[in-house]
């Protein structure tokens, strides 16, 4: 049965594809883990929610600073991941709507890849609501470079183009005045810092990026066979990538950060 929380795709597609995400989901640079740790003031003595934690792709990140790191994540299948790669991690069931939190608690609030899938006003709300004064919001997304033409293709193969999606796209959106809008002025303006880079790859890894995509991973599994043999084909014929048996996916991440008022 599907989380009512949350939306079905993500409820269903990242139940069924959490050892997908974890298999091939991006890590974040350490130029971008730095800008947050830097911007945010992560370290010991500072607690911080990771809010939508997934697998804790970034989750893992911070812990090394020395910071009290509580992780929030609605979907049970990642939650269990996220227990596996972090341990010592305190991982609650919640969501970005009804954090499982008290109020001025937290001295950072990260969300990696998932702000897109918030309800803003209620969301940052709650964020609001258990930062304390001064503490800081933190959005980072890793968003595949759609100028290099196999990259491009790759996403059309995944929705990104015609088909149905379940949310707008987050790659064009301006955060900082969603944010702003949204926040009823809790925070101060946006400021935002990004960075080029290329995650390693080859075919297998690629079709597992596909599988760990929620709308494909929620899709019946005929259809979502069709689409991850169309990308396996996609490795063996598009002449950036065709014959080579590593290649690299090229990302920009982008990070943004908020003090709260």
């Amino acid at each position: 049965m599907a989380d009512e929380r949350i939306p079905t795709a993500a409820a269903e597609g990242f139940q069924q594809g959490a050892d997908a995400y974890e298999a091939s989901r991006p890590s974040y640079p350490a130029a971008a883990v730095a800008c947050i740790v830097g911007r945010a003031a992560v370290g010991p003595g500072r607690r911080v929610l990771d809010l939508a934690a997934g697998t804790g792709k970034l989750t893992r990140l911070l812990v090394p600073t020395g910071a009290d790191v509580v992780a929030v994540e609605p979907v049970e299948a990642m939650r269990e991941v996220l227990r596996e790669v972090c341990p010592d991690v305190e991982v609650l069931d919640g969501t970005a709507e009804d954090l499982p939190l008290g109020e001025a608690t937290v001295d950072v609030v990260t969300v990696a890849q998932a702000f897109h899938w918030f309800d803003p006003p209620v969301a940052l709300a709650e964020v609001a609501r258990v930062l304390r004064p001064g503490g800081t919001l933190v959005l980072a997304w890793n968003t595949r470079d759609r100028s290099v033409g196999w990259v491009r293709d790759f996403g059309e193969l995944l929705v990104d183009g015609d088909g149905e999606r379940p949310f707008d796209s987050y790659h064009d959106v301006d955060h900082p005045a969603v944010v702003a809008e949204a926040g009823a002025g809790a925070f101060e303006a946006m400021a935002q810092w990004a960075t080029d880079w290329v995650q390693p790859c080859d075919a297998d890894m690629l079709v597992a990026r596909a599988a760990s995509v929620s709308v494909v991973a929620a899709l019946p599994q005929a259809e979502r066979r069709v689409i991850l043999d169309r990308v396996r084909d996609l490795t063996a014929t598009h002449p950036d990538v065709a014959g080579r048996s590593a290649f690299g996916f090229p990302y920009t991440t982008r990070v943004y950060w908020a003090r709260r008022r």
